[in-house]
């Protein structure tokens, strides 16, 4: 079986794809979802599980190669640009009304650099605005990065280097960091924070602790020397890509704690409305 290209009717996402696909002069099937409903209908009860649904329905484009299904324009280009090499760095996005996301930089392999670029140029030049998320590393590429029109950044701290490292496969250095929060802090809607979410601990996962939030505020204050840096303290929901990994709800009192924590170091700090 080729590989083929599930679509939706007046699709940007879409449209970017098969632009690729067609520059590429890749062969594939294109299906469009209303056009020929019994095809998709069996494709997506032959493949329920690996298929995601957001707010609004099923996210399209979807794409088939054999036994491989890619969903969402950035998954799908970093598939086709990389084959496997970019799993890692690029997940499906969590924004929707002409915004994608699930771009992460700092993860991304050595030796793809290039294709990580050409993908969110490709992405940018289609008419999408291009949220990226760092976790300090690369900053290089970054910077490259955020030369595309069009392209914005989010910088995620967890925690201090240990939680970092647990999370994300690494932490960034305090020049690396440093480099980050000013290209974070010269880009239009960029923002440094304290992303609440579930941390690996003895027991299994459970929510930050106090010292977490101090540590990561710490981490940003060493690297920018600037304790009045803009830093918000925002909580994970499960519109996001991030997995909250059956927990409880997090309790409202908690991000009090992480603000005073934070401002130990970060005096500007607040929590996300």
């Amino acid at each position: 079986m080729g590989s083929i290209l599930y679509t939706a009717p007046d699709c940007i996402r879409c449209k970017i794809v098969k632009d690729f696909l067609a520059e590429k002069r890749q062969e594939y099937r294109a299906v469009d979802f209303k056009g020929d409903t019994e095809t998709f209908n069996k494709f997506y009860r032959t493949y329920r599980k690996a298929i995601y649904r957001n707010p609004e329905g099923v996210e399209f484009p979807l794409f088939q190669d054999g036994d491989v299904i890619r969903q969402g324009s950035g998954e799908i280009l970093a598939y086709l640009l990389s084959g496997h090499g970019l799993e890692g760095c690029v997940t499906r996005s969590d924004m929707l009304h002409g915004k994608i996301s699930g771009l992460y930089p700092s993860q991304c392999p050595d030796g793809q650099e290039e294709n990580f670029q050409t993908l969110v140029r490709r992405l940018a030049e289609g008419g999408l605005q291009v949220w990226l998320q760092t976790d300090g590393r690369k900053p290089e590429l970054l910077e490259k990065l955020l030369c595309v029109k069009n392209t914005h950044v989010l910088c995620n701290m967890v925690g201090g280097a240990e939680a970092t490292t647990k999370i994300f496969g690494g932490a960034p250095s305090a020049d690396e960091l440093g480099a980050t929060i000013r290209l974070v802090s010269n880009t239009p809607d960029g923002a440094v924070r304290f992303l609440v979410m579930p941390l690996p601990d003895d027991s299994g996962w459970s929510w930050p602790r106090r010292e977490d939030a101090a540590a990561a505020a710490k981490m940003v204050a060493a690297a920018c020397g600037q304790p009045t840096l803009p830093y918000t303290i925002t909580p994970v929901t499960p519109e996001m890509t991030w997995d909250t990994r059956g927990l409880e709800p997090l309790p409202g009192e908690n991000l009090l704690m992480y603000r005073s924590a934070a401002r130990q170091h970060l005096f500007k700090a607040e929590i996300a409305r």
